[in-house]
């Protein structure tokens, strides 16, 4: 009984824990740190950025749909316009990140086309062929693929991410007779 009760006490702690020292578990109920969410799924912190934040996703879901065929659907996205929210939601340097097929965050520098494409990439990947492949996938072509296809204008990226970008665009130009799910499918 004694043993019953620790347990207990462990289960109720863990997830308190993982929001406290895992920032980007907030991204679950983002509410909970400051930001409105609406119908849509579309979170912010600053309601007078909401207008142009549903602009950017629309806009990046729409290049994503037409250019490469991707249906992206209504992720949970957290985009954050202050250094406060980007920091409760544990973005530290990055312009964004995606988790699995639960929510993507948007940092501050992140409120560009091509970052958010590249975590709607991402989330598409999670939704398609499962949450893990994110983190056990080939690196090449999860970020390759999000570089490639989200139009990032940067002509060289740090290392290795220009190799998985230039990687990814080699494996398409191979691919590039089949639909984009069904010959990733053979690769994740």
């Amino acid at each position: 009984m004694k043993y019953s009760r620790w347990l207990a006490v462990v289960f109720l702690c863990l997830p308190i824990s993982a929001l406290a020292f895992f920032k980007p578990v907030r991204v679950l109920i983002p509410e909970a740190f400051a930001v409105h969410c609406n119908e849509q799924n579309l979170c912010i912190d600053d309601l007078s950025q909401l207008a142009a934040a549903e602009s950017l996703l629309n806009d990046s879901k729409s290049y994503l749909a037409t250019q490469w065929g991707l249906a992206i659907g209504e992720p949970k996205i957290i985009f954050c316009s202050t250094e406060q929210c980007r920091s409760a939601f544990g973005l530290s340097n990055k312009a964004g990140f995606t988790l699995g097929s639960f929510a993507i965050a948007i940092a501050p520098r992140g409120w560009q086309q091509h970052y958010v494409a590249h975590e709607l990439i991402h989330h598409w990947q999670a939704d398609n062929f499962g949450s893990l492949v994110l983190l056990s996938g080939e690196q090449w072509l999860i970020e390759g693929m999000a570089y490639a296809l989200s139009n990032d204008p940067r002509q060289e990226l740090h290392q290795p991410f220009e190799s998985y970008r230039q990687r990814f665009n080699d494996w398409y130009k191979l691919n590039a007779g089949n639909p984009l799910q069904h010959s990733l499918a053979g690769e994740l």
